[in-house]
């Protein structure tokens, strides 16, 4: 029996079609990904050593002068703070992110690195923050709340950058400002060290 060549030919095609149309890719659904709500890793504009000047953060010294300071090591940018060599007895020092509007979303999470060099006592701490009534300007004068966040402890490797763990947001409501607040000293030695953050972000 002879074959129709054309015949043959709309069949290859067919074929072919109908084998394209089922390509695995297909089944690969595209996540629906949502951007992250702040994501500061200190780089933007920040100079080594220099006082830490990062768009829409506030960096205040609320007892002493010393504030803040950009540092890098191995092109990581990162935002510091140390007593060491301010020669004040107290310092206490908050960086503060800008506003976050936790009434667009739902779910919101945060999550940020932090290290610690040279701490030896507690009472040089480090905090992480969360406030929902700062006006942006009078840190003193809000209501803080305490974030349970994992932080460097005085038994932390020195400048090793550990996990703060997920720390849920949901319950805020309204605009919120996460601080990080250092407590130390420039001449006790036993409370200047130092407190490294990077990679603050929040999503939902």
């Amino acid at each position: 029996m002879k074959i129709n060549k054309t015949t043959l030919f709309v069949a290859l095609v067919a074929s072919t079609l109908g084998l394209s149309s089922c390509s695995p890719e297909d089944d690969i659904t595209t996540p629906n990904l949502k951007p992250l709500i702040l994501n500061e890793d200190f780089s933007r504009g920040g100079v080594d050593n220099e006082i830490l000047i990062t768009p829409g953060w506030t960096n205040y010294a609320e007892t002493g002068t010393a504030k803040w300071k950009a540092q890098e090591y191995s092109g990581n940018l990162y935002a510091e703070f140390s007593s060491f060599q301010s020669n004040e007895p107290v310092n206490v020092a908050w960086l503060i992110s800008p506003a976050i509007d936790l009434d667009k979303q739902e779910g919101e999470k945060l999550s940020f690195e932090s290290s610690q060099s040279y701490v030896t006592s507690a009472s040089n701490s480090l905090e992480a923050l969360i406030s929902t009534d700062f006006d942006g300007t009078n840190v003193t004068t809000a209501t803080w709340t305490t974030l349970q966040a994992t932080l460097p402890t005085t038994s932390s490797t020195y400048f090793q950058f550990i996990k703060s763990g997920i720390i849920d947001l949901s319950s805020y409501s309204g605009k919120a400002y996460i601080a990080f607040k250092v407590k130390g000293s420039g001449t006790n030695t036993s409370l200047d060290g130092s407190y490294q953050i990077d990679n603050v972000k929040v999503y939902n």
